[in-house]
């Protein structure tokens, strides 16, 4: 995906929130997104997925307006006769003037969004109970097999993956996705953590 420029992509709403720099499996039913699909895989293109939401606030076709940009890594036809695919979640997108089109797809203008920079190395220090746990998850043998990218010494990295990994509610995935910077979307997370920690 072109970094600098806008670009029309399909949208993929669903009930979850898929993070940069982690993979997510999905099953695919509808019409609709069976032809977005093949058309992504003709194109070399990736597509949008964002949080479906209920909520009458900033809201447009039940479309919360960040997502992330997708692309696919592997497809298959699964035994049940859906097809499955497998994407890799790129970068953090702006979402708007979504259109919807006949066969129900929505397109709409896509912007690439860019973190203001952290000092990785201080955030790192700052928390270094989440490079702990996120150590311990990568090594894990279901983890160990998925082609995840996971960079130590990156604090939007560690957030993002360790985000992905962990169990959390899709709002809370997506209050990571839309924090201001890798700082804010750390103590998002020790928060969180430590919330999980007391269950």
């Amino acid at each position: 995906m072109n970094t600098s420029k806008i670009n029309k992509l399909p949208v993929f709403p669903l009930g979850l929130v898929v993070l940069p720099g982690t993979i997510q499996s999905l099953q695919i039913f509808e019409p609709r997104y069976i032809d977005m699909v093949k058309n992504c895989m003709q194109n070399s293109s990736g597509f949008v997925i964002t949080l479906q939401s209920k909520s009458d606030g900033d809201v447009e076709f039940g479309i919360v307006k960040q997502g992330t940009y997708v692309e696919i890594i592997d497809f298959n036809n699964n035994p049940n006769g859906l097809l499955g695919i497998t994407v890799k979640a790129v970068n953090k997108v702006a979402i708007k003037d979504i259109v919807q089109q006949e066969d129900a797809l929505h397109i709409a203008e896509i912007k690439p969004l860019t973190d203001p920079l952290v000092d990785d190395q201080a955030l790192i220090a700052k928390h270094p109970e989440l490079i702990n746990i996120l150590i311990q998850l990568k090594d894990h043998p279901k983890i160990k097999v998925l082609p995840l990218e996971i960079d130590l010494t990156s604090a939007d990295s560690v957030a993002y993956h360790l985000g992905g990994l962990i169990p959390l509610t899709s709002q809370e995935k997506q209050s990571i996705l839309e924090a201001f910077d890798a700082s804010q979307r750390m103590n998002i997370l020790s928060r969180l953590i430590n919330k999980l920690s007391e269950k």
